[in-house]
């Protein structure tokens, strides 16, 4: 049964703003966990101002996406949910790895922690539960890369992935992948349903079933704030480009609202970022 129009709109403000602040947690959180990378020396590239590791992140995410799509198409889930819950393991072990203690012992608490994660999220999936792993999730992978990249290799990282996420959301591919995900139970986005836990975006009458935001759009955007933050020192140098990107995320959750289909993030969470480091960088050089 439809909701009225007006707790309809409450419902869906509600959801809209819980988005907000899962997408805050994500950065704070991330900003917590890059120095435990930078001690521990986990950084993924030798000279984090090569401009080539942009190429090669480029080439790696297109041809993921293209893996997955053809992994889909072929509806060979299982494989899919394998492949999506080794890399979700491997990264939760690397992470709870660099919080605790440096020992063999401490290690194998944190197989067994990542493991019983992603257990618990399978056997009984509810949507605060993949709330929780996502933000984590997208808070480590900021955290990571954002520790190995420098801000303006970022930024130009994040204008390429803005015109990749822009065409992968119109032709239709993104969407679709992304309601798959949903029908299998598996944490690629945070979402804030209106109501029951949703299988797909709408209702069969068109009512939106709450707001989402895929884990990349989470992650990709506070990549830059925890570079910005490692590079300056400053906090508040790194909440000035996070707050960016949340005004990109209120504008691509209006736009969603506006225009009644899912909107690609980047090009407005990312430009957002990307906006707010060249103004910190214009306003330092002042």
């Amino acid at each position: 049964m439809p909701l009225p129009a007006y707790s309809a709109e409450i419902a869906l403000n509600t959801a809209a703003v819980t988005i907000m602040l899962l997408y805050v947690a994500t950065g704070l959180l991330a900003l917590l966990l890059a120095p435990l990378y930078v001690v521990n020396q986990l950084t993924l590239f030798e000279n984090p101002e090569n401009p080539v590791n942009i190429l090669y992140l480029m080439l790696t995410v297109v041809a993921v996406f293209i893996i997955i799509l053809i992994i889909v198409r072929l509806r060979l889930e299982i494989l899919f949910k394998g492949l999506f819950y080794f890399s979700a393991f491997t990264v939760l072990t690397i992470t709870i790895s660099v919080i605790l203690p440096d020992s063999t012992v401490w290690l194998g608490v944190s197989i067994l922690a990542s493991a019983s994660i992603l257990v618990l999220l399978n056997r009984f999936y509810k949507w605060y539960v993949a709330d929780a792993v996502g933000v984590f999730l997208s808070a480590s992978i900021a955290a990571w890369f954002g520790a190995s990249l420098a801000p303006p290799v970022l930024t130009i990282l994040l204008l390429l992935m803005a015109v990749y996420d822009y065409f992968a959301v119109r032709s239709g591919g993104m969407v679709s992948l992304a309601e798959k995900t949903l029908k299998m139970n598996l944490p690629t986005m945070v979402m804030s349903p209106v109501k029951e836990v949703p299988r797909d975006f709408k209702t069969s009458n068109g009512e939106r079933r709450g707001a989402f935001l895929g884990l990349g759009d989470l992650a990709f955007p506070n990549m830059l704030t925890v570079s910005t933050f490692l590079e300056t020192g400053n906090p508040i140098a790194a909440l000035m480009v996070l707050s960016c990107s949340v005004a990109g995320l209120i504008i691509v959750l209006y736009a969603v609202r506006r225009f009644k289909r899912p909107q690609p993030g980047l090009p407005y969470i990312g430009l957002g970022a990307a906006l707010g480091w060249i103004a910190l960088k214009f306003l330092v050089s002042v």
